[in-house]
């Protein structure tokens, strides 16, 4: 199979990044890019945030929108199936609670089947016959066909209906907004949808006939701008002013982009990824960003691919909420540093971890699918998950090692990392303490991709 790669020419991508510079939208020095630090960061009495925030190198926030700069063509490397089975899109599942972070990953196969391994403890396989906590290969979710679209352990299939499974807000019961389904379940929503996107508290869809329509908590203003943040089990209502969209995601924020490359936003601030007066802003405006081509969240955090420069956002890193932080530290998007133009990009959010009396921060992590087919990493190594055949912290963007073929995407837990290749077939790294690489192999840590078992 011959591979077209998409490479910008060098001169223009780095005038991109020059202009991008010259053009702030605050002085905020927070870069999701670089560290300076290793993969765990001592609380400090003193301070409850990193003082020096991501890197030794931190840019400014600046504005993508940049009319006069060279466009990058930012679409994923196509897939072409060599021999069944074969993937198509790679989401990752959802954990029990909040405070959990079992891992595991759901692939949406050529034939319209959903297959999903790793963590169970939730119901994220989608089947009640699976008794076994976790399951170390890919198995796939009975009665899902026609899947057009996947997030998370929602899809949407060809007819335009809604189906999930796993824990989420999935409109199953009057009292809850969230429900354990061990199957999947038809979610009932006011038109056929085409894409679909679910948080543990809040969902969206954008219907065919392009309203977006949301449901769940409203704690955030997510659902609607003009009911009370104590609605807990708001039933779909329509967002009239994220109408058009063409796709949407839902962390603590809710994101809508469009045809013409823009981004909208409503829900937590920080969080939203532009300046707003208001901890909750349910009026969906927009982020500054030009041609937005994706956009991917994991809680408070948020990535986008915007011209074919990864922009990242999202909470402060605080390692004692107790302590007096600047929670705007973080807020506005900030360059990611990468190699070459990038397609794809996936995080995960920042977790305080406690050990031997001591409370460390684990820092976000980021992983990006180059134009080109390469993946590059950043950030917290210590399972391998960076793929760069070691364990030690990534200070700046590493390239995975390993990958037999380009990847077309790239999706990123805490502790490992599964890519879609050009040829279809799916590869993991890092720790599978849940099965969550998919090769059926023993708990542990791999440092070299290896390839899931798809069903």
């Amino acid at each position: 199979m011959r591979i077209t790669r998409r490479l910008l020419d060098s001169r223009a991508y780095a005038a991109l990044v020059v202009l991008a510079g010259a053009s702030t939208l605050g002085a905020m020095t927070a870069s999701c890019s670089s560290s300076t630090d290793g993969d765990r960061e001592p609380a400090d009495d003193d301070a409850g945030t990193d003082a020096s925030s991501d890197g030794a190198a931190a840019e400014d926030v600046v504005d993508a929108g940049i009319r006069d700069a060279a466009r990058v063509d930012a679409a994923p490397l196509p897939i072409e199936c060599a021999a069944p089975p074969c993937a198509i899109a790679l989401t990752t599942t959802l954990p029990s609670d909040t405070l959990s972070r079992e891992e595991g990953y759901c692939a949406l196969l050529t034939d319209g089947t959903v297959a999903c391994w790793g963590a169970n403890n939730a119901g994220q396989l989608g089947d009640p016959d699976v008794t076994t906590v976790d399951s170390p290969v890919a198995l796939r979710v009975p009665g899902l066909a026609k899947i057009t679209d996947l997030d998370h352990t929602c899809a949407v299939d060809g007819d335009g209906a809604v189906w999930c499974w796993g824990r989420g807000p999935f409109l199953q019961s009057d009292a809850s907004a969230t429900t354990v389904q061990p199957s999947p379940v038809s979610v009932p929503l006011p038109g056929l949808a085409s894409k679909v996107a679910v948080s543990p508290t809040v969902g969206c869809a954008v219907l065919r006939d392009k309203r977006v329509t949301c449901w769940g908590s409203n704690a955030a203003l997510q659902v609607a701008e003009d009911r009370p943040t104590t609605a807990q089990n708001e039933l779909p209502r329509a967002v009239p002013l994220a109408a058009g969209a063409k796709d949407i995601a839902v962390g603590g924020a809710t994101f809508a982009s469009y045809d013409d490359g823009k981004l909208l936003s409503w829900g937590a601030s920080p969080g939203v990824g532009r300046p707003t007066p208001l901890f909750f802003d349910g009026w969906p405006t927009p982020v500054a960003l030009d041609y937005v081509t994706m956009v991917v969240t994991a809680g408070p955090e948020t990535c986008a691919v915007a011209n074919g420069v990864g922009w990242c956002w999202g909470a402060p890193d605080v390692v004692n909420t107790a302590t007096a932080v600047d929670k705007h530290a973080r807020a506005l998007p900030t360059a990611v540093d990468t190699p070459e133009p990038i397609a794809r990009i996936a995080t995960t959010r920042s977790w305080s971890v406690s050990e031997n009396y001591t409370t460390y921060l684990e820092r976000r992590r980021w992983c990006a699918a180059s134009v080109s087919g390469e993946v590059y990493c950043w950030g917290l190594n210590n399972a391998g998950q960076a793929g760069d055949g070691t364990k030690e912290f990534a200070l700046g963007a590493v390239r995975v090692k390993g990958l037999p073929a380009p990847a077309a995407e790239v999706k990123v837990m805490p502790y490992s990392t599964c890519a879609i290749l050009t040829n279809g077939k799916v590869y993991c790294w890092g720790n599978n303490g849940n099965g969550q690489l998919g090769a059926g192999l023993p708990k542990g840590s791999v440092v070299d991709p290896v390839e899931v078992s798809l069903p």
